[in-house]
């Protein structure tokens, strides 16, 4: 008995890092952005002009926020119903984790998508990005190359760092 449990706890150990690696190397083009900054309220932010500088589209970039205390992939959430419902008529639990990632856009060839850092990850305003400092992680699956222009500024000035993708 005890060497099959064993072997149950090998086999899903064993799962469970082919699950994880698979997803980290799955994007076919990617950036990563070292230092990027949501925090308004003080002043500080970030802007993003991804460029795709190949002719086909890019329809599955996804951009991923990790803070500088290393907390990504999920965070707790309470959904906000509005109007408030009974607890009976709500379609989403009391709480759930959400990943700090979102899907963008497609980017068309050869075309430019820019915006701030807080707007691209609010994709139509359903999710907020944590206000503190951070990294991002730009990447899709396809082959098709793309650069990204980041500028960071505050009321007293700002500066611009150009990154071009890579396979991971």
């Amino acid at each position: 008995m005890r060497k099959k449990q064993l072997l149950l706890i090998i086999a899903t150990i064993l799962c469970a890092l082919i699950l994880s690696s698979s997803m980290t190397f799955a994007a076919g083009q990617q950036v990563k952005i070292p230092y990027v900054i949501s925090i308004d309220d003080a002043g500080w932010w970030t802007g993003i002009a991804i460029t795709n500088n190949s002719g086909g589209s890019i329809t599955d970039m996804k951009l991923s926020f990790t803070t500088n205390a290393g907390v990504s992939g999920w965070y707790w959430k309470i959904p906000d119903p509005t109007p408030p419902l009974p607890l009976i008529e709500r379609t989403a639990p009391p709480g759930i984790f959400m990943p700090y990632a979102t899907n963008l856009v497609e980017i068309d060839g050869y075309a430019q998508l820019s915006d701030s850092l807080a707007n691209l990850y609010a994709s139509g305003g359903a999710k907020n990005l944590p206000s503190e400092t951070g990294s991002v992680i730009l990447s899709h699956t396809g082959s098709e190359e793309f650069s990204v222009t980041v500028y960071i500024g505050s009321p007293d000035g700002f500066a611009f760092q150009v990154f071009n993708s890579t396979g991971p």
